[in-house]
């Protein structure tokens, strides 16, 4: 009895330093929004009730114990369901009655005020094993029915939105609501012993579901970014956790059984590697069928292994008769779950009775488990006791053979059938996992032992040997859809671990030696803390050597950290003006160098030209263009380290080469002492040539090991730069090019637009001689040829504009009227074809904050593009919206479509890529594929976006949507906080 209570505290701790725990991280995570807040005062609860059920389990004084016990209810038990309530509020977001929350608090305050009275918490005195529990009062029933039915409220909202969600939030929810079912009902066997009852299995193994809750929303926490908390886990507390989510509960295991013999624990190491690849199998995909019952007959096969080392280890009977029937609870179902496994694991149809009726057969020898017919007592060997059959012991063996028969049969004619196929990946996969399960189902010798049979069971041999050889196949062949990519990394970290094992059992047997008992638990903790304190002392070291250097040498530490972090923010500047005189200036200030210079690699001049200096007191001076072919350079590129000219004219003398000689040349003819070269993906790029340093004190090797690893940032960085202009430049001829085509447009639309202003100019030049003394004609006339001069010249500055504007240039303007404006460019050609234009523009549009000649250009492209796809007839629609997205400002949208031949679905996802075309063959002119690239460049720089709809033989509808005010629209943006 004892024991028990010992597992019952146990649980309770685990339970109390786990919540809490959580409960914190989340707060310092999320403690400023009400999910964080909520999420902690939950945990609080919990890890209250936890610890003064404990102290009012264990308490000698009735007195204090009723006090623990008042407490444990007031804080703790009626508390709980509320706060659980309020966190899946929180959680999903619901908008329940406004009256709900305040009404289950005050409850809660109601009934943790009654706890203090008789009418919650009754008579304290022994209850079954444990010397102190209290006694339901005469409400304390109300409080189980809230309890409870906050408890169900809160689920069906949980499984409700899991059912609705998808991605991500399913997984989060999935595990929340599963581990929180499986905590609560667990948790809640605690409440039987108010009313009485005792089920000796689940009352002290039922708390152990709490902190499986905690660890399961931790996962989810970790994994799917639950509560959106993100989650760095350090790996030395990343080895912590590891190793105690294996040590201590194989620790407490072996606790729980009061000892641990010789006989007993050959079984306790096989179901723990069971346990371990079941899970392992399991979550690595928990969504696959074959992995989830080849996982549940790990689980079983545990179960039944486990269950016999307490059962081996016991020394009373009547605690083996009840391990020895628990021992059944996985075996009963081994069958049932093999040949759910078989039908999966074959992916070919099956009929779903056979598995249903498995299943039904293997409830009902579970249900026969607690009476005698199944197990009835035990036998005792010289190993420690055995089960012993009961009178429907022979009818579960004929079950338990036929189906697990059928079930070899079918992977056997599956692993035949492959064979024959000649398909031969299939073939060995099928042959693993058949023998693996013949040897494994070979530990069924053990049931000999049931009838009598005095010989030690051997079944943890062969099931341990069927576990090896799935995981083997796993491993190699890729069984179970599994695939395990082994690298250095892995494989140093498994070596590692599988290391800890046997330094387990070592420093374990020394424990024992000098102590003269096993402490296992003591064991376990000094091994699960060893990589965290083996971390901190090489981080403790690394601490002191910054201490002494920042104590006794301080400016050189400054000097070296400053480079340290300069050297990683490099690869973030991508202007190479401004990267080139960061380099200069950084190394010129800290390591206090005269003269500094770039060389970079120029190849339409073959060689390496001067890209920015630093020549300290000797003014500026005419650096010459270094020769890819000079020895210097090629020096650089077959050695790649650091030149010290003191030390290659140390190597002169000694040597005398002349390829040598004409490097240390090279080096005096750039005014170098080291020079420093810049490699990319092992080609030199180019080279930091260093001066003497002001105080003239030499480089030391800590200055070179810091120049070398500046050099490898600066080489990437400086070759990102490079790219990035050339990558501008090519924006920026594209953007010329397809301008200069839209011109090619604008000029014909034009002369058009100028040709009836040019006769009304011509016909007055023509008759003002003859009719210059008619006042009214003159008047008239002079007016209208006004206008048409100012049209001319109105059309000849836009197009002057067009032609030379680059630079981005936002203005409010009337987006109708730049509409309009487009379109008279193509007006010519669309009559010349036949095409109508239809046009809507809304005039209820707000003046927007748009670059017109950039937007002009979107336009002609889209319109030109629209021409293009329709023949000799068609219509061209263009019209305007203001839309409301809900956001400061507004948005407004172009609508450009035309019933022209359309865009195939091929096609379509790749119209904005650039240099893509369909245009090849036209008659007319030629696409670049550069157009519909640079109209959405231009959208996306107005922040807006572009989207299109298009059936073929149908035409095309291109939507423009911009921002009426792009500058607020991405001031806000950036104060977005990022999900």
């Amino acid at each position: 009895m004892e024991s028990l209570l010992l597992q019952l505290n146990v649980a309770l701790a685990l339970t109390s330093a786990t919540t809490l725990l959580l409960g914190l991280f989340v707060y310092f995570s999320k403690g400023n929004k009400q999910i964080g807040r909520v999420f902690f005062f939950y945990c609080l609860s919990i890890s209250w009730w936890s610890f003064f059920q404990i102290w009012h389990q264990t308490s000698p004084d009735s007195d204090v114990s009723r006090l623990a016990a008042e407490l444990m209810t007031a804080g703790g038990s009626f508390f709980i369901p509320t706060l659980f309530v309020h966190f899946v509020i929180a959680l999903l977001g619901l908008n329940p009655n406004k009256k709900l929350l305040p009404f289950l608090y005050s409850l809660s305050v109601l009934f943790g005020a009654l706890s203090f009275t008789r009418l919650m918490v009754g008579e304290i005195s022994p209850e079954f094993y444990l010397p102190n529990f209290f006694h339901a009062g005469p409400l304390y029933y109300l409080g189980v029915v809230f309890f409870v039915a906050c408890i169900l409220y809160g689920h069906f909202h949980l499984y409700r939105s899991y059912l609705t969600s998808k991605g991500l939030r399913k997984n989060q929810l999935a595990y929340l609501f599963w581990s929180s079912l499986f905590g609560y009902v667990g948790g809640g066997a605690n409440f039987l012993f108010v009313f009485g009852i005792n089920i000796p299995v689940l009352s002290p193994f039922g708390t152990y579901a709490i902190p499986l809750y905690v660890a399961a929303t931790t996962y989810s926490i970790v994994r799917y970014h639950l509560m959106e908390i993100s989650f760095v886990l350090r790996r030395s507390l990343a080895y912590v956790i590891l190793l105690g989510l294996i040590f201590i509960p194989l620790s407490l295991f072996i606790l729980a059984s009061e000892r641990a013999t010789v006989y007993s624990l050959p079984p306790l190491i096989a179901s723990m590697l069971i346990l371990i690849c079941g899970l392992w199998i399991f979550l690595k995909n928990p969504r696959a069928g074959p992995n989830v019952t080849f996982s549940l007959v790990c689980f079983g096969v545990f179960g039944w292994l486990f269950s016999s080392f307490i059962l081996f280890s016991s020394a009373d009977p009547d605690k083996a008769s009840l391990w020895g029937k628990f021992s059944y609870v996985g075996v009963v179902f081994i069958p049932a779950f093999f040949y759910h496994f078989s039908v999966t694991f074959l992916q070919r149809q099956y009929k779903k009775y056979p598995i249903i009726l498995n299943y039904l057969l293997s409830t009902f020898f579970f249900l026969l488990i607690p009476t005698s017919l199944i197990v009835d007592g035990t036998y005792h060997y010289y190993w420690g006791f055995y089960t012993k059959s009961g009178v429907f012991h022979p009818a579960f063996l004929l079950y338990f053979a036929s189906v697990s028969g059928v079930s070899l049969k079918r992977l056997y004619d599956n692993y035949r059938r492959a064979n024959v196929e000649n398909t031969h990946l299939e073939a060995i996969r099928g042959k693993y996992i058949f023998w693996a399960f013949v040897i494994g189902y070979c530990a069924s010798i053990d049931f000999v032992q049931n009838y009598g049979f005095e010989f030690y069971p051997f079944g943890f041999v062969f099931v341990s040997l069927w576990v090896l050889i799935v995981t083997y196949a796993v491993v190699k062949y890729q069984l179970l859809d599994i695939t395990l990519i082994l690298n250095k990394a892995r494989l140093v970290r498994a070596a590692q671990f599988l290391g800890l094992v046997p330094l387990y059992f070592i420093l374990l047997g020394s424990v024992w030696l000098f102590t003269g008992s096993p402490h296992y638990l003591l064991a376990g903790f000094l091994i699960a803390t060893l990589p965290l304190f083996s971390g901190y002392v090489k981080e403790l070291q690394g601490r002191m050597e910054t201490i002494i250097g920042k104590t006794l040498f301080r400016r050189r530490y400054d000097a070296y950290d400053t480079l340290k972090l300069f050297s990683k923010a490099l690869v973030n500047m991508l202007d190479l003006k401004d990267l080139n005189g960061k380099i200069i200036s950084t190394l010129s200030d800290v390591m206090q160098i005269n003269e500094i210079s770039v060389f970079l690699l120029d190849r339409e001049k073959n060689g390496f030209i001067l890209s920015a200096s630093h020549l300290g007191d000797e003014g500026e001076s005419d650096a010459p263009i270094i020769n890819s072919g000079h020895p210097l350079i090629r020096y650089l590129e077959e050695n790649d380290q650091i030149l010290i000219k003191e030390e290659m004219e140390h190597w002169l003398e000694t040597i005398q080469k002349e390829d040598l000689r004409e490097v240390v040349n090279g080096l005096s003819m750039i005014r170098s002492e080291l020079c420093v070269p810049l490699k990319n993906k092992d080609q030199l790029i180019g080279f930091l040539s260093l001066g003497y340093k002001t105080n003239h004190s030499m480089y030391t090797t800590e200055d070179i090991n810091l120049l070398s690893t500046l050099g490898q940032n600066a080489a990437i960085a400086l070759d990102n730069a490079i790219l990035y202009e050339d990558l501008k430049r090519q924006k920026m001829l594209m953007r010329r090019t397809d301008r200069m085509r839209s011109l090619e447009t604008m000029a014909g639309g034009f002369a058009h637009e100028i040709r009836n202003p040019l006769t009304s100019i011509k016909t007055f030049v023509q008759l003002a001689p003859q009719r210059r003394d008619d006042e009214e004609f003159v008047g008239t006339f002079s007016k209208v040829v006004s206008e048409d001069v100012s049209r001319i010249e109105r059309l000849i500055q836009e197009i002057l504009d067009y032609a030379r504007y680059m630079q981005p240039r936002l203005s409010e303007e009337d987006l109708n009227d730049v509409v309009e404006s487009s379109l008279y460019f193509i007006g010519v050609k669309a009559d010349g074809r036949g095409i109508t234009i239809e046009k809507s523009l809304a005039q209820d549009l707000p003046r927007v904050l748009i670059d017109r000649q950039q937007i002009k250009q979107v336009l002609l492209n889209l319109f030109l593009n629209a021409l293009d796809a329709m023949s000799n007839s068609g219509k061209l629609i263009v019209k305007t919206h203001l839309l409301d997205r809900g956001t400061e400002g507004g948005w407004v949208q172009i609508e450009i479509g035309d019933t022209g031949s359309g865009i195939t679905s091929q096609d379509l996802e790749h119209i904005f890529d650039p240099f893509f075309t369909t245009k090849h063959e036209s008659a007319e002119r030629e696409g670049t594929g550069l157009g519909l690239s640079i109209v959405h460049q231009i959208v996306q720089e107005h922040r807006g976006y572009i989207e299109v709809e298009s059936r073929p033989n149908e035409g095309t509808t291109f939507f423009v949507t911009l921002p009426v005010n792009p500058i607020r629209h991405e001031r806000r943006t950036e104060r977005m906080p990022v999900s």
